[in-house]
């Protein structure tokens, strides 16, 4: 494992801490303390940041040359493609259940306004846009499985698999009972092929 590799998987690992902590409910009721007027616009400056941040990883990642893990054979190419285009569209029908204007911070909803949804995908996982994103980073790895891509991987999967529980405990305190009933019955991220009794 090369030195940038390293460099690339830690990069990506603060990259999710940071991310996660600008999220917490804690960080941003010492803004809304603090800057009222900010926290008025904080979820599009959350968004702005969370994607334009990670720009510089993306550049040091895309210029530092990375050996394969294995010979990229043809078919794993094939099966990459495919599981990132199914996460694509996973991704597409995600976001539809959503207001788009909400969510990347454009329109102001009423504090405590968010109606709590289980219905359409979200009735076979309950977070289809991290399933859609692994899928989608995974199957790029397995297009283009250089060193690099893997550790970019393997950070944002444990940003994800960290991140989730602690983005679940602000879901229950919001939705009380409601989500505990639904994460019972409900799988995280991969839904079930079967229905048990």
């Amino acid at each position: 494992m090369t030195h940038s590799t390293i460099v690339i998987f830690l990069s990506w690992l603060a990259y999710g801490l940071v991310h996660s902590l600008l999220a917490s409910s804690q960080f941003k009721a010492i803004i809304e303390e603090k800057h009222p007027k900010l926290f008025s616009r904080y979820r599009l400056l959350f968004v702005a940041s969370a994607v334009i941040s990670p720009l510089p990883i993306l550049y040091y990642q895309f210029t530092h040359t990375s050996s394969d893990v294995w010979s990229n054979y043809r078919e794993i190419r094939l099966f990459g493609g495919a599981l990132a285009g199914i996460g694509l569209a996973i991704l597409r029908k995600a976001f539809g259940g959503y207001d788009s204007k909400l969510f990347f911070g454009i329109s102001k909803a009423p504090v405590n306004s968010e109606v709590f949804k289980s219905d359409g995908i979200l009735s076979k996982v309950r977070h289809p846009i991290y399933t859609a994103t692994l899928m989608l980073f995974w199957g790029w790895f397995l297009f283009s499985n250089s060193y690099h891509n893997l550790a970019f991987c393997l950070a944002n999967t444990a940003y994800i698999l960290i991140g989730i529980p602690w983005e679940e405990k602000k879901l229950i305190k919001q939705y009380g009972q409601k989500y505990l009933d639904y994460k019972s019955k409900v799988p995280m991220l991969i839904p079930r092929l079967w229905k048990g009794k």
